[in-house]
């Protein structure tokens, strides 16, 4: 009787076991699909500026402006400092 009661006890136990590790397993899942989806799209934008730099002069020209933070003749320039803590 004893060993019967341990026996159904082990079992329960490997089932509940099983049953969170398989919870688990699909969180980390649907984790994953949302990340991937995230990654897909970043991917698709970064072929677009790709594409764009790839045929567009002016595309090329923004984009080294913007590398090294110089204006072309006739643009303005606007720097904003970054906020300071105020250490309160």
């Amino acid at each position: 009787m004893v060993a019967g009661a341990l026996l159904v006890a082990l079992v329960g136990w490997g089932w509940w076991g099983a049953v969170t590790a398989e919870r688990e397993t699909r969180r980390e899942l649907e984790e994953l699909r949302a990340r991937r989806q995230q990654l897909e799209e970043t991917n698709r934008a970064l072929e677009r500026q790709v594409a764009a730099l790839k045929q567009e002069r002016e595309a090329r020209a923004r984009a080294a402006r913007e590398a090294l933070d110089v204006a072309a003749p006739g643009e303005v320039l606007v720097v904003v400092p970054q906020p300071t803590p105020t250490g309160r």
